[in-house]
């Protein structure tokens, strides 16, 4: 019987049958291609404490979350429905109470066939209805009622049968099943005190939900709170965002340093796809000598220096990491800058801080870039990062926001490419940064500046 792990082993290696071509423009990569993932990280991933404060700053009593990025940042539950485009029939609601912060409402058979083994990780409660249809009473519902997998007691239950019903009896026994969603979401508004305050809603059809079982709330949009509540992370979202940016980082110099002469672009991007894949990555864009689009064709050539951007997610955090990389003896104005752009970045991730504007940190890199004598531009463009590439930014319309301040437990990526061309190639250099109490700290490895392929 052929071992799967020696397979990869040996395709890796670039060994007998090896899949990995040098006709293809790539050194064949020495590590093993094995998955290897750290444990789960269980419960929500939002700051409270940044909600409470935004929630107080912008008079809202409750937030009601349905789509899938809000309601995974809200629980912590990454549900498929909504990535398979159905309207959204999972809610959380947050709201400023100390004892009961969050509150789920979903579907009965959902929440036994999806949400149950997750949901025992956790204390904040749940409220079940059965199904879509309109009832015109709010009947509670028992077990019975919930029209679960049917026990035919031909043989007894397996482990994960057993688990999940016992964890949906509590919840149904803690919170009484309800006949709709709007049942169930009018009892947990009810119940948490919110029915007749402002609340913001995410969606279209969250919204709707909200309007149609409340009479006297005020119903606004919650993109403005969210995209001020997710650039300051809790700790499960730090541990998050330290793994995706190293792992990134280090898929995306495996692919770059194994490149040679010939290769196409397309095929390192799949190299790179492919690396971080087997750190348990999702790729999601890798930009090449400044062009990203997926279907862009180009021989990669000896000489060249040419800028890679690449972003991939871990558990829906984003990486985001970017270099110059040089195949062979490149021109010497690319080595200058690259030596230069290095320099200046160093100069600013020294002085990031709490406390520092976004204006401010591009203008350290400009100054610094300037006192050093370079003849191109650097952009120098802070974005923070997180369950997006720039989580700080909207997606209702919203204007863009005001000079933001750097703030403890933001991830910050500042982008340094070259704005200008007629230099012989193109350059990058990105890193993510993690601010501290007084300073900031990179959560990638910052070495190799420049990729030597």
């Amino acid at each position: 019987m052929i071992n799967r792990r020696t397979v990869l082993g040996t395709l890796a290696a670039g060994g007998a049958g090896a899949l990995v071509a040098p006709s293809f423009g790539f050194a064949a990569p020495s590590m093993d291609l094995t998955p290897s993932v750290p444990p789960p990280v269980f419960g929500p991933r939002m700051n409270f404490e940044q909600a409470d404060k935004i929630m107080a700053e912008l008079g809202l009593d409750a937030i009601v979350v349905g789509a899938g990025t809000n309601l995974y940042h809200a629980t912590g539950l990454d549900l498929t429905a909504t990535k398979m485009g159905h309207t959204p029939g999972v809610y959380a609601v947050i709201t400023r109470l100390e004892d009961q912060r969050l509150s789920l409402i979903a579907p009965a058979f959902l929440y036994y066939y999806t949400i149950a083994l997750d949901h025992r990780h956790v204390d904040y409660p749940a409220y079940l209805y059965r199904g879509p249809a309109e009832m015109v009473d709010d009947a509670e519902l028992g077990m019975e009622d919930l029209l679960l997998y049917p026990d035919l007691q031909q043989a007894p239950l397996d482990h994960i049968e057993s688990t999940r019903l016992s964890i949906v009896e509590r919840a149904v026994q803690a919170e009484a099943a309800r006949p709709n969603l709007k049942f169930a979401l009018r009892n947990a508004l009810k119940e948490t005190g919110v029915l007749k305050g402002r609340i913001a809603a995410d969606v279209e059809p969250v919204m709707r939900s909200v309007l149609d079982v409340t009479e006297e709330a005020t119903v606004v949009s919650a993109d403005d709170a969210l995209r001020r509540i997710r650039p300051v992370k809790s700790d499960s979202e730090i541990t998050l965002m330290r793994y995706a940016a190293q792992a990134n980082a280090d898929g995306a110099l495996q692919a770059a340093r194994a490149v040679r002469a010939g290769a196409d672009v397309r095929e390192l991007r799949a190299a790179y796809f492919a690396a971080v894949a087997a750190r348990g990555m999702r790729g999601v864009f890798m930009v090449i000598d400044r062009v990203s689009s997926p279907t862009y064709e180009a021989t990669l050539r000896e000489g060249q220096c040419f800028s890679i951007d690449c972003v991939s997610e871990y558990m829906g955090y984003h990486g985001d990491y970017a270099r110059a990389v040089h195949i062979g003896e490149t021109s010497k104005a690319m080595r200058q800058v690259s030596e230069l752009t290095g320099k200046a970045w160093d100069h600013v991730r020294e002085r990031i801080k709490p406390g520092v504007s976004f204006s401010e940190v591009r203008r350290m890199g400009k100054e610094a870039l300037s006192k050093m004598g370079a003849d191109f531009t650097i952009s120098f463009t802070p974005h923070s990062v997180g369950l997006y590439h720039a989580d700080h930014v909207g997606n209702a319309g919203s204007p863009p926001r005001e000079d933001i301040v750097l703030e403890k437990n933001m991830v910050l990526s500042v982008d340094c490419p070259m704005g200008a061309t007629g230099m012989g190639g193109s350059s990058h250099l990105e890193d993510l940064m993690l601010i501290t109490d007084d300073g900031a700290e990179p959560i990638n490895d910052t070495g190799s500046q420049t990729v030597m392929a």
